[in-house]
């Protein structure tokens, strides 16, 4: 029998998970329920987007392996969107990385920068792939307190200062998953300094 590593009895089951199995029991109980737990679409795509897919579904040149780049096109239209909305400029050949989701990309940073024992600074309460992700790089936590008083926004002069020298990675998430906090301009200028 195969033992799992350590370091996955770091993970414990995930908030959705336990999210949802609330939900199922308050649906079998008669409650009606609400769900915001992790905005999964509640309808379908418009249909042109439908009809677009289909199109896609008819072009066999869709159906190769792209590697880790993705397709130009893809990249670029990426890129365009950046400029579009927030009026930032990417180079698509190489600050462009298509991802499967954002849980893959958050996971992997930590995989990424960190080394066993690391110290990354993370929001507590937080979108829980940030805490998997230290867990499966082996680094260590050091917890971010979100608190209603602060506006749901970090007290960075809280965190003590030998932590600031030696972690390697600070997440920051506005606006924040789960509390939809935002941030204005001054929070993240102070999040650099």
């Amino acid at each position: 029998m195969f033992n799992p590593a350590k370091r996955v009895d770091q993970l414990g089951s995930g908030i959705f998970s336990r999210v949802d199995f609330m939900k199922q029991k308050a649906i079998k109980q008669g409650i009606e329920v609400i769900n915001l737990s992790i905005g999964s679409p509640d309808g379908s795509p418009a249909l042109h987007i439908i009809e677009a897919i289909h199109r896609g579904l008819d072009n066999h040149s869709n159906y190769d392996y792209t590697l880790t780049h993705g397709t130009p096109k893809f990249r670029e239209a990426v890129s365009k969107w950046y400029r579009d909305r927030f009026q930032v400029e990417l180079n698509p050949d190489n600050e462009v990385l298509p991802l499967m989701g954002s849980q893959e990309g958050l996971s992997h940073i930590f995989l990424a920068y960190l080394n066993s024992g690391d110290i990354a600074i993370i929001p507590d309460p937080g979108y829980p792939v940030y805490s998997a992700g230290l867990a499966l790089a082996e680094g260590e936590l050091y917890p971010l307190p979100l608190l209603e008083e602060n506006n749901y926004l970090p007290k960075f002069e809280e965190v003590p200062q030998h932590i600031c020298e030696k972690a390697k990675i600070m997440v920051l998430n506005y606006p924040n998953n789960p509390l939809a906090a935002v941030a204005e301009l001054d929070f993240f200028k102070a999040a650099i300094e």
